[in-house]
Formats: structure tokens, C-alpha cells, sequence
């Protein structure tokens, strides 16, 4: 995983701007605060399913990324084990975003 993207996040939390776990990323979802959705790769199936069920049928485009394992993102940021992360901050997202498809087109080519 990227160390920009843990850095980045590691921000967001410390700023206030991170939701943790699948049922708070629900409801902020449905309040339309969260701008990016991460899940771990490790995540369940059925988890990431969800999870992109509801980000899909939320009214503003919300990215969703699958990135890191739940132990590598979760002690990163001092956090009990978990896989789903919201981002509540524009800007901290698009940056997330940005380096995430970097990181993505490196592993194509």
C-alpha cells in the first residue's frame, strides 16, 4: 500500500475527517459526508459488496477504492482491526484518489 495514501489518512483522522467501520460509513453515507470509501482488499466479499451497493446508490458520485489489508491500515492508524474507511474531506480525498490511480497504473504498465 501506498505510504501517501496511510499518511493521508492518518490526517484525515487526526483532523476528524475519517469514518471508521462499515455501519458508521453507512450513515454517513446516507447523511452524504463521506467523499471516498476504502476497503481493505482482505475485506469479505460480501463486505465490499455492500459497501459498494450503498456508495453506488448514493446520490453524489462517491469514489471507492480497494487498497492495503485491514491489519496494515488498522495499525497504521492506531486503530482496532477493520476494513471500511470513509473520508470526509474533498480535498484529502481527491488527493488519496490521485495517488491511488498512480499507484494503480505503475502495477499495469
Amino acid at each position: 500500500m501506498n505510504s501517501k495514501i496511510l499518511t493521508l489518512m492518518q490526517f484525515a483522522r487526526k483532523a476528524g475527517k475519517l469514518v471508521v467501520g462499515t455501519d458508521a460509513c453507512e450513515r454517513a453515507i446516507g447523511r452524504k459526508e463521506v467523499f471516498l470509501l476504502i476497503l481493505a482488499q482482505d475485506n469479505s466479499e460480501r463486505t465490499k459488496n455492500k459497501m459498494k451497493h450503498i456508495a453506488g446508490a448514493a446520490k453524489k458520485s462517491l469514489e471507492v477504492i480497494e487498497t492495503g489489508t485491514q491489519e496494515e491500515i488498522s495499525s497504521a492508524l492506531g486503530l482496532s482491526i477493520t476494513g471500511v474507511f470513509g473520508i470526509k474531506e474533498k480535498h484529502i480525498a481527491g488527493k488519496i484518489m490521485e495517488y491511488w490511480l498512480s499507484e494503480t497504473e505503475r502495477r499495469i504498465s
